[in-house]
């Protein structure tokens, strides 16, 4: 048995989870040679939780690149309030998601027994000072650069100093995730840049200090991030796409892709998302399982060096044994193909209509709690932007409600967007439904009526300067 498939073994039976690595660069007006004292005096000053050990680690056992000092520390987290929706991995149910709406059922009894585990309460980090230039050298080259503005990383580049803080996830990987942010936030207050390494991703300063004050991110996809990869030299008209994610090993899960596919308008990405977040809640199945992410969609994985030779891939296709040579690529990740009903093996190319016509992706309950909190906790900066814009042609104010619930099962919704005119002082939205529900729910689009803010899951504001939820609002507040 080879390294690989050790490796693939290790993840596919959840034994272990390979270490999350973050970093944050101050910003100019902070930048200074932090001492040890003053971190230990941070740690000491938290009331989130408190301090089991604290190590500072030899020069001669530095494991970090330019090192000016390094700490190993062990905290102890309080106890989290966390209602029914915030059980370790999330319910064994799912919703459906697609363009016009999504509606979910879950199984809770399921799950019940996996949700009564309690959480450990504590988690280790590995804390250095290095030198600012160990960390941003290369974000232009290997970083998705997502939220970082030029000013940002020219102030970056121009600081000395930087905190690296890694950690292994022990519990719940979305809670020690925002354990972690927030640790390096509160190590560098006002940062110029953030920087995951685990999932190739770069932040402002300003994104890492908003993110903080969430109790837990707004989705599962802060943990990962999903690179697109094409080639157009060969034939403009007939472009191959290369999707692949990276940060999933640090949640205990292979790495995904989807190789092989030309069709530029069916939602690969999106996919590959929804697998991402199955793999993440409900582990990762058996290599050649067979299971459903989307409607009327079946796919299954396999070990990348397997699944080339099925889909018969070329050497000159992106994504190809030839892109595996660089200590990335060619660890282990499965590819991921679509099953038809015979059992034969495509690329997703072979859903490509499904995929493009309104498709509906599988969305767990936990899921949609996630993103329900996260708009009800920024929710004042919406309805301070809707008191100060309505009447704007310009500017569109949507919320997304959730409709159809039973006696027997109270959260079988489907959720659907409104175009909302105004806010209630008694918590109403005036509101037009902007697509055409799939259950019969008594309405149609574009019927416009009064809908309480007890519906509400998510939110979105559109402008002509770009697209804003709970997640970026504070880009409008800068």
């Amino acid at each position: 048995m080879d390294y690989n498939e050790k490796l693939y073994n290790v993840f596919s039976s959840g034994e272990q989870r390979v270490e999350s690595w973050m970093a944050a660069v101050f910003s100019k007006e902070y930048d200074h040679n932090v001492s040890i004292d003053e971190v230990r005096e941070i740690l000491s000053e938290a009331d989130e939780y408190m301090v089991l050990e604290f190590e500072e680690i030899e020069k001669s056992n530095f494991i970090r690149d330019k090192s000016k000092w390094e700490i190993a520390v062990k905290l102890q987290y309080l106890p989290m309030v966390m209602d029914e929706s915030h059980h370790d991995c999330g319910c064994g149910g799912h919703c459906e998601e697609g363009g016009c709406g999504c509606s979910h059922s879950h199984d809770d009894e399921e799950s019940e027994e996996e949700n009564n585990e309690e959480n450990n309460d504590e988690l280790s980090f590995y804390i250095a000072l290095v030198d600012a230039s160990s960390v941003t050298e290369n974000v232009p080259e290997i970083f998705s650069v997502n939220t970082v503005r030029e000013t940002d990383y020219n102030e970056a580049c121009e600081c000395k100093y930087a905190i690296h803080v890694s950690t292994i996830f022990d519990n719940f990987p979305l809670t020690d995730y925002q354990r972690q942010l927030k640790l390096l936030d509160s190590l560098v207050p006002e940062a110029s840049i953030f920087l995951d390494m685990s999932c190739y991703t770069a932040h402002s300063g300003d994104w890492l200090s908003y993110t903080s004050t969430f109790a837990l991110p707004a989705s599962l996809d802060y943990l990962y991030t999903i690179h697109a990869v094409y080639d157009d030299d060969k034939d403009p008209n007939k472009v191959e796409y290369w999707f692949h994610t990276h940060g999933l090993y640090r949640v205990g899960s292979i790495e995904l892709e989807i190789v092989g596919v030309e069709d530029s308008n069916a939602s690969y990405g999106a996919l590959l998302n929804t697998c991402a977040k199955m793999f993440i809640e409900r582990g990762v199945p058996d290599a050649g399982f067979k299971f459903n992410p989307a409607y009327n969609v079946y796919v299954c994985w396999f070990p990348w060096q397997e699944a080339l030779k099925k889909l018969n891939i070329a050497d000159d296709v992106s994504g190809s044994a030839k892109d595996r040579n660089d200590g990335v690529h060619n660890t282990p990740s499965g590819i991921l193909l679509a099953v038809d009903n015979d059992g034969n093996y495509h690329s997703l190319d072979y859903y490509k209509k499904e995929l493009t016509d309104n498709p509906m992706f599988m969305m767990s309950y936990f899921e949609t709690s996630l993103m329900r909190e996260a708009a009800f906790e920024k929710l004042e900066y919406f309805l301070e932007l809707l008191n100060k814009n309505k009447g704007d042609e310009k500017t569109s104010f949507l919320v997304k409600l959730g409709y159809g619930e039973t006696e027997e099962n109270p959260n079988d919704l489907e959720h659907l967007w409104f175009d909302v005119h105004d806010f209630t002082d008694d918590g109403y939205f005036d509101a037009t439904l902007i697509n055409e529900p799939y259950k019969d729910l008594g309405m149609h689009e574009g019927d416009r009526g009064m809908h309480s803010i007890e519906r509400l899951t998510d939110w979105t504001i559109y402008s002509e300067e770009g697209e804003y939820n709970s997640r970026n609002i504070y880009l409008l507040f800068e």
